[in-house]
């Protein structure tokens, strides 16, 4: 079941074609049709996956339809090299033998959860992250006015530093005198509170751009890498630095803009499971658990 106002959008912190074999790599993107991704909640590589497939398979056909998943595809990734971390990639499935129509429904659905299987759809053209950073180290108290102070010192940030601007209008595939304006203008602040443990606890703040620069993964990557060598000051609330080596790491969506402990979607009324209590405290910190960063090769 979809709740009121739709399930919130995983931000993926890395390219679907992590880690997946290199003949893959050049036979998936030649198969005719349309196509898209999809991952399990809680998705890591298996070397048999005929049971995730068999769930996979009957939970598309629900969605569209006997007719259209008549000659329905589910390709298994196979891995490039064994990645030793937690619940390691290839996560992503792919989906291919659907009329487009069809495959439109599922990334428009974007998350299906039942009491068989938990999964999200991705275009296969992978859009970029809205996320962009977490600021720590600001005194702010947590409120929406806070979020608004915060958004406002960012687009001042930014503003100043015309690298960041350049950065843009360098590497944007068309010209576009509005492209930097516009993504300035689309900062959104969200709040995050962390337990490093039961009595010590910290608000960090999470910076979103809702309309990104039309920039490949990596560039995107390497523009918010930018971002993060600033310093977002404050007159009264000390300044924000970024968060630097250890992103978030969502073991269960795979969102890198929160850590495991506080994934939204086990918390949603009408979500069938997984859930995350046999992982990790309620709202731990995790990113000790992860150290290799982001890969965005793809």
């Amino acid at each position: 079941a979809t709740p009121t106002g739709g399930f919130p959008t995983p931000q993926l912190g890395q390219s679907t074609w992590r880690n997946v074999s290199q003949i893959l790599k050049e036979k998936w993107p030649q198969k005719e049709g349309a196509k898209a991704w999809v991952r399990t909640y809680r998705a890591k590589h298996e070397s048999n996956a005929q049971s995730t497939i068999a769930k996979l398979k009957d939970a598309i056909t629900k969605i569209i339809g006997d007719s259209d998943a008549e000659s329905l595809v589910v390709s298994t990734p196979t891995a490039a090299v064994e990645l030793i971390e937690h619940l390691p990639p290839p996560w992503h499935f792919l989906i291919s033998g659907i009329p487009p129509e069809a495959i439109e429904r599922l990334v428009r659905l974007q998350v299906c959860s039942s009491p068989e299987i938990s999964c999200f759809f991705v275009p296969f053209e992978q859009p970029l992250p809205t996320y962009a950073l977490t600021l720590e180290n600001f005194s702010f108290p947590d409120s929406d006015a806070t979020n608004k102070a915060i958004a406002e010192i960012v687009k001042d940030t930014i503003r100043s530093n015309p690298d960041i601007l350049q950065y843009i209008h360098e590497n944007i595939p068309f010209p576009d005198a509005e492209a930097a304006l516009r993504t300035i203008e689309s900062v959104r602040v969200s709040s995050l509170n962390l337990a490093h443990s039961k009595t010590m606890k910290e608000t960090v703040w999470n910076i979103y751009f809702e309309s990104p620069p039309n920039f490949t993964l990596k560039q995107y990557f390497d523009w918010t890498n930018l971002l993060r060598t600033f310093f977002y000051i404050s007159e009264d609330y000390g300044y924000g630095t970024a968060r630097q080596d250890d992103q978030f790491m969502c073991v269960g969506c795979k969102s890198f803009d929160h850590p495991t402990g506080l994934c939204p979607f086990p918390k949603i009324l009408g979500w069938f499971g997984p859930t995350i209590t046999e992982d990790t405290n309620a709202t731990l910190d995790n990113r000790s658990m992860f150290h290799h960063g982001r890969g965005a090769e793809g």
